[in-house]
C-alpha cells in the first residue's frame, strides 16, 4: 500500500484529532475564547460566537474528510491483513491435514508392529510347547 504525503497527512491529523491531548487543548481555547468574550476583556467576537462557530465549522469541514480518509485506510490495511491471516489459516489447515495423515499412518505401522510382536510370542510358546512335548518324547524314548 502506497504512502504519500497526502495519506501520511490525513492518518496524523486523524491520530491526533482523535486523541485526548487535543480534546483537552480544544476545550481549554473554547473556554478562554468565551470567557474572554464574555468578561469584555476583548470583544472580537460577542455573544452568540459566530466567529468561533466559523472556525469549528471549518475545523469539522477539514477534520471529517480526513478522519474518513484514514479510516478508510485503515480498513484497506485490515482487509489485506485479514487476507494474509485467511492464507496463514489455508496453509495451517493443510498442515494440520497432512500431520493428521502422518500420525494415523504412525498408529497403523504400531499396531502392524503390535499385531506383529503378539504373533512372534505366541510362535515362540508354541514353539517352547512342542520342544518339552519333544523333550518328552525323546525321554521317554530313551527310558
Amino acid at each position: 500500500m502506497k504512502n504519500n504525503f497526502g495519506a501520511k497527512l490525513a492518518d496524523a491529523i486523524a491520530n491526533f484529532v482523535g486523541s485526548w491531548p487535543f480534546i483537552i487543548i480544544q476545550s481549554i481555547i473554547l473556554i478562554i475564547w468565551v470567557i474572554l468574550n464574555l468578561i469584555h476583556v476583548v470583544r472580537f467576537d460577542p455573544y452568540p460566537f459566530i466567529l468561533l462557530n466559523l472556525f469549528l465549522s471549518f475545523q469539522a469541514a477539514y477534520a471529517t474528510p480526513m478522519i474518513l480518509m484514514s479510516g478508510n485506510r485503515q480498513s484497506a490495511r485490515d482487509r489485506q491483513q485479514s487476507n494474509l491471516d485467511l492464507k496463514l489459516d489455508k496453509e495451517t489447515n493443510k498442515m494440520m491435514k497432512i500431520l493428521l495423515e502422518d500420525i494415523k499412518l504412525d498408529k497403523q505401522e504400531i499396531e502392524e508392529h503390535k499385531i506383529s510382536y503378539e504373533t512372534i510370542l505366541e510362535i515362540k510358546k508354541l514353539i517352547e510347547i512342542i520342544d518339552s512335548k519333544i523333550n518328552k518324547n525323546a525321554s521317554r524314548s530313551k527310558g
